[in-house]
């Protein structure tokens, strides 16, 4: 077995990561074959490269040694091959990955309405965790994120971000509840209340959900971890409240109000390749992307509503 240039990102992505299987997620592989490919790199070298435990994956003393070259010579590689794939005029292949938000449908539309001879790809990640890496690997083009108080972004190496619109998040009630009927609902008043969150949550939407929580003098009671259509179910039938986006739409047999002073909210991100294909028309996408979104948050009347009372976030 020779040393390749995968074999390199596969140790930077692990160490970046602190886990195997995040890493596999970043990398687009599956855990048992990142773990297999560890083992041969550590036979290669001929020592353990990490040491593995219910806290993740940290470097050994080889592992250390080996990462701090690997990362000097790693971005020369992404270079090249960012400046190969320009020269060559490769540009017919558009290939996006979005965050779990509305934006992904707005980026596809806006993506086509300006380069509609470009093949697209897209597809959506249930972490938007493992994107930023997958634009720094140049493993895709282009990118939505979703970004949240305190845990704010920085573009990669190789790659930039722009901002779309910073977003409130709102609760989701069962109609007969007895805080339907309110405007705005302040965050204190559903401590008592039973919460519904998605199975899989990052740590950035967790954090800021909980550390909101604990700053109004509660500690939420998440007793659903369930998907979408489970915890549509649940609310409605007033078991739970759960999150929202402002911009999204109505939902049968469930009231969506703002919460009192927008404790909750996040930020819509695009970011790209600067070397990329997207790079020329990185202007002209964010000012089709941002004016789709406003276009679409004013179709949602809870939205408008809160607007009217409210300048943007």
């Amino acid at each position: 077995m020779e040393l390749e240039v995968r074999h390199l990102r596969v140790l930077c992505a692990i160490a970046d990561t602190g886990s195997i299987s995040k890493a596999a997620a970043t990398m687009g592989m599956s855990q048992p074959a990142l773990a297999a490919q560890l083992r041969r790199i550590e036979r290669m070298f001929g020592g353990r490269l990490f040491e593995r435990g219910h806290d993740g994956a940290h470097p050994t003393a080889l592992g250390a040694w080996l990462l701090s070259r690997s990362r000097s010579l790693l971005p020369a590689f992404d270079d090249l091959e960012r400046s190969t794939r320009r020269f060559a005029g490769n540009s017919a292949h558009i290939r996006v990955a979005c965050a779990l938000t509305r934006l992904a449908g707005m980026v596809a539309r806006s993506l086509h309405g300006l380069l509609p001879d470009a093949q697209v790809s897209l597809r959506t990640e249930e972490s938007t965790e493992v994107i930023p890496g997958l634009l720094e690997s140049a493993r895709i083009e282009l990118a939505s994120l979703d970004e949240y108080p305190g845990h704010e972004m920085t573009a990669p190496h190789g790659t930039a971000y722009a901002h779309i619109a910073t977003e409130p998040i709102f609760v989701g009630l069962s109609a007969q509840h007895p805080l339907s009927g309110c405007d705005e609902i302040d965050l204190t008043d559903l401590a008592p209340e039973a919460w519904a969150q998605p199975g899989v949550l990052d740590a950035a939407p967790r954090e800021h959900f909980w550390d909101t929580c604990a700053a109004y003098g509660f500690t939420p009671r998440v007793a659903y971890g369930v998907t979408v259509d489970v915890a549509l179910d649940l609310i409605s039938e007033g078991r739970c409240v759960g999150l929202f986006q402002a911009s999204g739409p109505a939902r049968e047999r469930i009231v969506i109000r703002p919460l009192k002073d927008s404790p909750l909210r996040f930020t819509h991100l695009l970011g790209w390749t600067e070397q990329g294909p997207m790079e020329p028309h990185s202007k002209d996408l964010v000012q089709a992307v941002t004016k789709t979104y406003w276009a679409e948050a004013l179709r949602s009347p809870d939205y408008r509503a809160w607007l009217r009372r409210h300048k943007p976030l």
